[in-house]
């Protein structure tokens, strides 16, 4: 069907093709004629609609939302510090053999989940699930990498590291894939510059240096809040329309 002003419409969570119709004053199957490629039952968040609006529909000027721009970069730092925070205290846990290491790890590893969280707001289930396994995973790692390094187990942190790096790899093919504002080269820098980070706060707690561990946290930390902004940044110029 001819339209001859579409307007290009970014589907948000809970929207179906009903209600936009009725919003835009149109019907579904004009919607369908015009997205033939949608599968009405399945709306993927953040992908793009064209839309015919009803003659009777003022369309006013949008403009984007700081509120919600600083909501979610502050739920994005949130969920990065707790991060670091919370493998901090893994790591002394580990470290010192300390009787809270089963509750700490099951604070820690609801952190993947929570981050994926933010994620699902903009992306498909499989993705979100996608980002919480591949953060699960790296830290199992870095618990097992811990303890190697704590007793000693030279062969084996080698190999853990080795694989630590691997997973690294994966998160920046997966985030470059699922957004084009998340460069793959920039992606893999970030995330082994967080790994380089947390490996000499591992190193200066196991040598009982705690002034230059407590530095290292520091830079760790101060990394967080760059990761946090950076994937902030990403979502906000992949998905304008969220944020108006």
């Amino acid at each position: 069907m001819y339209c001859p002003q579409p307007i290009t419409y970014a589907i948000r969570q809970g929207d179906t093709l009903y209600q936009l119709a009725r919003r835009y004053q149109t019907t579904v199957p004009h919607i369908l004629s015009l997205n033939p490629n949608t599968d009405p039952y399945h709306l993927q968040i953040g992908s793009t609609l064209a839309i015919c609006p009803g003659r009777s529909v003022q369309m006013m000027p949008e403009y984007p939302s700081p509120a919600k721009k600083m909501s979610l970069i502050n739920d994005m730092r949130l969920k990065w510090s707790q991060h670091v925070y919370w493998t901090r205290m893994l790591i002394i846990s580990i470290v010192q053999r300390l009787p809270d290491l089963d509750a700490v790890t099951a604070r820690l590893m609801r952190n993947p989940h929570d981050i994926a969280g933010i994620f699902a707001e903009y992306y498909a289930p499989d993705i979100a699930n996608m980002i919480a396994d591949l953060l699960t995973e790296h830290l199992q790692i870095a618990a097992q990498l811990v303890v190697a390094l704590r007793d000693s187990d030279h062969a084996g942190a080698a190999g853990l590291n080795r694989a630590w790096y691997a997973n690294a790899d994966k998160m920046a093919n997966a985030f470059s894939d699922i957004n084009p504002h998340y460069g793959h080269q920039a992606m893999q820098e970030m995330l082994y510059s967080h790994l380089n980070l947390t490996t000499q706060e591992v190193a200066m707690r196991l040598a009982g240096n705690y002034p230059a561990d407590i530095k290292a946290f520091d830079a760790v930390e101060a990394e967080a809040l760059s990761m946090a902004d950076a994937f902030s940044s990403g979502l906000e110029m992949q998905f304008p329309q969220m944020f108006r």
